[in-house]
């Protein structure tokens, strides 16, 4: 994973935690998995009402933006200042929801655009 995609991963993580811990979760459970051909975010929070989740799917269901993701949230304004999860958005493909014995698991996916180049050792 080049340097690029590691930022815009950590973005990610914290804007995710940040929002569920404003919305009043105390427990956010968070992994994330790097494949060869996406990022998998796994988040377990305690149950959240369909409203909540419609809001979150709402604000994720948009196309990705190459923009943000190159010249970087600068040219945006100040992330905390957006709309929630508004700039997320922007930088993840899919999101999946499943609930069951009081928890919601959510799976964002952020498919890899950035192939990592191996320079050769000498």
């Amino acid at each position: 994973m080049n340097k690029r995609e590691i930022r815009i991963v950590t973005m990610i993580v914290r804007e995710l935690t940040l929002f569920f811990m404003m919305h009043g979760h105390k427990s956010v459970r968070m992994e994330t998995f790097h494949e060869e051909n996406a990022t998998v975010f796994s988040v377990t929070v305690k149950q959240l009402d369909a409203q909540l989740i419609d809001k979150i799917r709402k604000k994720i269901d948009r196309d990705r933006d190459m923009e943000i993701e190159t010249y970087g949230w600068e040219l945006v304004g100040d992330i905390d200042s957006k709309s929630e999860l508004e700039i997320l958005g922007h930088l993840i493909d899919e999101m999946h929801v499943k609930s069951d014995a009081g928890k919601t698991h959510l799976t964002f996916v952020r498919k890899n655009r950035y192939k990592e180049r191996k320079t050769p050792r000498f």
